[in-house]
């Protein structure tokens, strides 16, 4: 962004939660997954383009297996702050 670019008012800056990531990681999915069904029923189906959408349909299931894992594991909040129950030795000293 150059110096002179401003930022557009419609632009959301707020972090999405893990609900909302999954929420998003499946339309996203269930659009690719029909994307290839119709691609797979073309009269001459292009190998090239059903191969890049099961790729990245491969891609989006890893992810949304690994947010719901981040979710119930708070691995996030562990690797950013530090376990909650670390003990005092553990836990950064601010003085």
């Amino acid at each position: 962004m150059s110096s002179g670019e401003q930022r557009p008012e419609t632009d959301d800056y707020d972090l999405l939660t893990f609900g909302e990531v999954a929420a998003r990681l499946s339309e996203v999915l269930a659009a690719e997954t029909a994307e290839l069904d119709w691609l797979r029923r073309e009269a001459h189906p292009d190998q090239d383009r059903i191969r890049g959408v099961e790729q990245r349909i491969e891609r989006l299931k890893a992810s949304r297996q690994r947010y719901s894992e981040e979710q119930r594991s708070n691995s996030v909040f562990n690797r950013r702050y530090g376990s909650p129950t670390a003990s005092s030795a553990d836990t950064p000293q601010w003085r």
